[in-house]
């Protein structure tokens, strides 16, 4: 449906205790969070449900053949779109994509997601005559830049477009090997810091390509930067510097703030994302959403943070509604805003209703809100 139909559309809901519940789409998804974003009033809360080569999965596609095929891509992003109802798309370069624009050998399977086979810098020496990725030349990056021009054409008037990059010290650790990346926090401080250096510059060159070809503004996945890895002091010394840097290029080449995504524990850099010229945050589900609300909800919009494995993939429908209702009822009135949706990817294997629960969810429970309110 283009964002310009002003037909209503309808969707049948799960049964909840025997009974059939209608609901309805007033707006379209973009209609809904350009209104809800200036203050207005809208029919329910915009929703995101996050997906990365696990489209491919679920429209049917070989996840190899995906990675290499701008097609491929475009046609998993409309499965997701048109079958699950997502209400955003695109491509992202993903941690293994820029590595290996790099050098970096990455395996690929027809099921499941890339991997590293042999990081690229075994020697910080080669940062010398290592040059800022290209992405018309270098590695799968023209590739996801043609997609992207598919996506939006095709999808733009459907569905919010973008792309995404990962944060420096994670790209880091598929460039240089994560085992390697972990003595150098304490053995090779100033090799790393460099290499951060390059990795942020490669990011933003990256960044430039898709806003000067398609316009569209880049977010950022940093799982590396989580609380399961990084304590907060080396977040601070290696981590946010280069966040930063990132972050601030986005703003300054497009003129808009990025989101940021942290997989893992976060809790203990909260204070410290309060600095950052981010325009969300999307929460993973070891966190609680009314913590984080607390502590960040008048400083930026939050996502989250449905579990994707235990309650989306291994849970029942009625797991879903319930913990859609949970997080809607501690963050829905956060003061910048709140998404309702997962807190990371959703796995391949989960029920397909269990991903349409999400959205149909979202709509039962948080009729009629506006930014920074719940309904009653």
């Amino acid at each position: 449906m283009k964002s310009n139909d002003k037909k209503l559309k309808y969707y049948k809901l799960e049964r909840e205790g025997g009974r059939v519940a209608i609901f309805r789409d007033e707006m379209t998804s973009i209609e809904r969070r350009e209104a809800y974003f200036r203050g207005e009033e809208v029919d329910r809360l915009p929703c995101a449900i996050m997906f990365e080569e696990t489209a491919a999965v679920y429209a049917g596609i070989n996840v190899k053949e995906y990675y290499f095929d701008s097609d491929k891509m475009l046609q998993a992003e409309k499965f997701i779109v048109r079958e699950f109802g997502a209400e955003s798309c695109g491509i992202n370069v993903t941690l293994r994509g820029m590595a290996e624009a790099l050098g970096s050998n990455i395996g690929y399977s027809a099921t499941r997601a890339s991997f590293l086979i042999d990081p690229v810098l075994k020697d910080y020496k080669m940062l010398e005559s290592m040059d800022i990725v290209n992405p018309y030349k270098d590695g799968r990056l023209p590739i996801i830049l043609e997609a992207l021009g598919k996506i939006k054409k095709e999808l733009g008037n459907e569905a919010s477009v973008g792309s995404g990059v990962s944060g420096p010290i994670s790209a880091a650790a598929l460039v240089r090997g994560t085992e390697n990346l972990m003595r150098d926090f304490i053995q090779n401080k100033e090799g790393l810091h460099k290499l951060l250096e390059f990795i942020t510059e490669c990011n933003l060159a990256y960044v430039r390509a898709v806003y000067r070809e398609h316009g569209l503004v880049c977010g950022i996945g940093d799982p590396v930067s989580c609380g399961n890895l990084l304590s907060p002091k080396l977040f601070n010394e290696f981590s946010k510097p280069y966040l930063k840097k990132t972050i601030d290029g986005i703003y300054k080449i497009t003129g808009k703030k990025p989101s940021l995504h942290i997989c893992g524990k976060t809790k203990g850099i909260w204070s410290e994302l309060r600095d950052l010229n981010i325009s969300a945050f999307s929460v993973d589900n070891c966190e609680d959403m009314e913590e984080v609300k607390n502590v960040l909800g008048n400083k930026m919009c939050l996502v989250g943070n449905i579990d994707p494995v235990s309650v989306i993939r291994n849970g029942t429908v009625e797991d879903v509604y319930r913990e859609v209702k949970s997080c809607i009822q501690k963050a829905a009135d956060s003061p910048k805003g709140y998404i309702i949706g997962t807190g990371c990817d959703i796995p391949s294997g989960a029920p397909i209703e269990n991903i349409k629960a999400v959205i149909e969810a979202t709509k039962k429970y948080s009729g009629r809100v506006s930014i920074g309110k719940r309904n009653n």
